[in-house]
């Protein structure tokens, strides 16, 4: 990895539609260079996925996100990596992220209602061996995501959260 597939992360991670020749103009190197260095990339497990960040409130659809702390017991042999590893299993675990502090983990889950989450919650999450405690905040809006603002403009108005 050189300087160059670093520009190449970079501009990805801004904008996962660039086109390889606005790449290749930017790094004075040939489409097809770029091209090879992205499936390198890939192959070599450094670019996992280019993704789209929808703003599903502009569009109707309603979503509840929320962010599940967890204080665990490690597993033996396994550490913190084995309870990753259950964790990682359900579609609706968006995020897990191992953390310094009075919790373990931190997991970001999305479901369609309040009471979708708090049943997977209790029923799935919960019920993991080696989960001793669990804490639960409801994201009331998101003003950033994965570096995109996602505020609208002009649109200041308070949101009505009801459960």
């Amino acid at each position: 990895m050189d300087d160059k597939d670093t520009i190449i992360l970079r501009e990805l991670r801004k904008n996962s539609r660039i086109p390889d020749r606005e790449l290749a103009v930017m790094l004075e190197v040939s489409e097809s260079d770029v091209t090879k260095r992205i499936a390198t990339l890939c192959q070599a497990g450094i670019l996992r996925r280019c993704t789209a960040v929808i703003d599903y409130t502009a569009i109707g659809v309603d979503e509840v996100s929320v962010i599940l702390s967890l204080k665990v017991t490690p597993e033996k042999g396994l550490g913190y990596d084995g309870i990753a590893e259950k964790l990682t299993r359900f579609p609706q675990v968006e995020s897990i992220k191992l953390l310094t502090g009075s919790y373990d983990f931190q997991v970001i889950i999305t479901g369609q209602s309040m009471a979708e989450v708090s049943r997977f919650v209790a029923e799935q999450i919960a019920s993991i061996d080696g989960i001793r405690e669990t804490m639960t905040q409801i994201v009331m809006r998101t003003y950033k995501e994965q570096g995109v603002d996602m505020a609208r403009p002009g649109s200041r108005d308070r949101q009505l959260i009801s459960f």
